[in-house]
Formats: C-alpha cells, sequence, structure tokens
C-alpha cells in the first residue's frame, strides 16, 4: 500500500515513521509543495493523511476526496464550517472510508471505561510553553484563531472519547477563558459538563496552563471516585492506524468518520 501525507510536521512525521514500519510506503507533501499537489495525487495512493494545521483541514480533506482516496485526518477535523457540508456531500458521493484521529480511544484505560457510570471527571493540561520547545509557542496553531487553535479545539480527544464511550448528547455547557498571555487570542482554559442521553454527567477540565502534562480521568465506580492516568505511547498511534488501514482493506465503516466528528463539532462551533 502507498499513502500520502499532507503535512510534515511532528505528526505527520509520526505517521509516516509507523506507515513505514508496516510496509506501507510513505509520500510526504510539506508546505512548499502544496501548489503542486494535484501532480502528486496523480500517481494515485491508497490512503491520504491530512495533518495540517486546522484551519487547512477540510481544503486538504476535499482536494483527496477529489482524487478518490481514502481520507484519515488529524484531530479536530475542522476548525470552521466553511465548505464543509460541499465535502460531506462528495465523502458520501464517493462513498469514501473516512476516520478523525482519536488515539485516545487506542489506550487501554479509554477502552476500560465503564459505559455505565453515572459520572466521569476528564482533565487535561500541560504548559504550552513546553508542547514544541523547539519552535516559539505564540506562532504555533494552538495560541492563534486565525489557524484554528484554541485548547477546546486542540484538545478534543477529551470530548472525543467521552462521546464515544457514552454515545448521544442530551446536554453540553462551557466557559471558554483566556486568563494568561500564554496565547495571541484563544482561550488558555475550558471549564464544562455534558449530560448525556444514558444519564451518564461528564465533568471536563482542559487548559495549557499546568506546569506538569497531566491527562487523566476520575470515574464513579462502587460509590468511589478513582483516578485513572492515561497511558501516552506510540503504541496508541500504531494501533490507530492499522485499525485505518484494516477498515480501507474490508471496506468497513471507521468509528470517528467524518459525519461522526462533525456532530459533536457542530455543538462546539
Amino acid at each position: 500500500m502507498k499513502a500520502v501525507i499532507i503535512g510534515g510536521g511532528s505528526i505527520g512525521k509520526r505517521h509516516s515513521q509507523n506507515l513505514n514500519n508496516l510496509n506501507v510506503a510513505t509520500r510526504i507533501i510539506d508546505i512548499d509543495e502544496i501548489d503542486n499537489i494535484d501532480n502528486i495525487l496523480n500517481k494515485g495512493f491508497d490512503m491520504g493523511l491530512v495533518c495540517t494545521p486546522n484551519i487547512n483541514h477540510i481544503e486538504h480533506c476535499s482536494k483527496l476526496a477529489e482524487w478518490n482516496i481514502p481520507i484519515f485526518c488529524e484531530k479536530p477535523f475542522y476548525s470552521n464550517t466553511k465548505g464543509i457540508d460541499k465535502l460531506l456531500s462528495l465523502i458520501n458521493k464517493k462513498n469514501l472510508t473516512t476516520m478523525v484521529g482519536c488515539n485516545l480511544r487506542f489506550t487501554p484505560e479509554v477502552k476500560n471505561i465503564n459505559s455505565t457510570t453515572k459520572y466521569i471527571n476528564v482533565y487535561f493540561g500541560y504548559d504550552l510553553k513546553k508542547w514544541r520547545p523547539q519552535t516559539n509557542h505564540l506562532k504555533s496553531y494552538s495560541a492563534n484563531k486565525k489557524l484554528g487553535g484554541g485548547v477546546l479545539l486542540d484538545v478534543i480527544h477529551e470530548l472525543d472519547y467521552l462521546c464515544y464511550k457514552f454515545g448521544e448528547i442530551k446536554k453540553i455547557s462551557y466557559t471558554k477563558n483566556k486568563l494568561t498571555n500564554i496565547t495571541n487570542d484563544t482561550e488558555d482554559l475550558v471549564i464544562g459538563r455534558i449530560e448525556f442521553k444514558n444519564k451518564t454527567i461528564a465533568d471536563f477540565t482542559l487548559n495549557y496552563l499546568s506546569e506538569e502534562y497531566q491527562r487523566y480521568y476520575d470515574i464513579l465506580e462502587n460509590e468511589v471516585l478513582k483516578r485513572i492516568h492515561l497511558t501516552i505511547d506510540n503504541q496508541m498511534y500504531i494501533d490507530e492506524i492499522l485499525y485505518f488501514v484494516d477498515c480501507i482493506k474490508y471496506k468497513k465503516t471507521c468509528m470517528n468518520n467524518f459525519q461522526e466528528a462533525h456532530n459533536l463539532l457542530k455543538r462546539l462551533i
């Protein structure tokens, strides 16, 4: 199999290495080659991965769809809705396999969440300055609204796995806050609550401010809250891409396909 990866940043390089180790040849299209993208896609690929800034996701997913290439898009699926209806219509018309990156679904801790629990509280926090130590964090997409940044969408993984485990949302409320100068014009703290139709209540806190990396959930089990820290390693990315490849080979509908991801984002944008 052959894969094309649009975007040569850290996540694009990670996917390329993992695919190569799985005997899938990869071709990375970096930003300086975008103008030549049609000549590259014309060579034929079995799958395409979109790993560009959030603001470009719909544009680059649409380009892959035009060439009938199954699409894996990094989260969030999009940061504004321009062009989304046209893209979803094209995907449906061509019956393309699609998936939005949801690697936390592949951690053992998320897999083991009891979907009948009455209450869960999820937390993510890390100092944005430490995320990409070799770059100026204020120039990253995370810190800039025009690039689709902000912690709500940047760390949508937590909301994604809550929906994965508990199903349809009945009600969601949250506050977006900019408390510091760690970003230019995006929120650095979000606190919210989701009430699911299955009656589970989920609280969530997402921030760019924690001194140390923290990613966990507190879950109500046997009438006590139990804290579970997530295992963050490369295996979840390997399992994720293996799942996507399997869906392509056997023409299966992926979990967190474009329509599913769109259903969550409609409540946030």
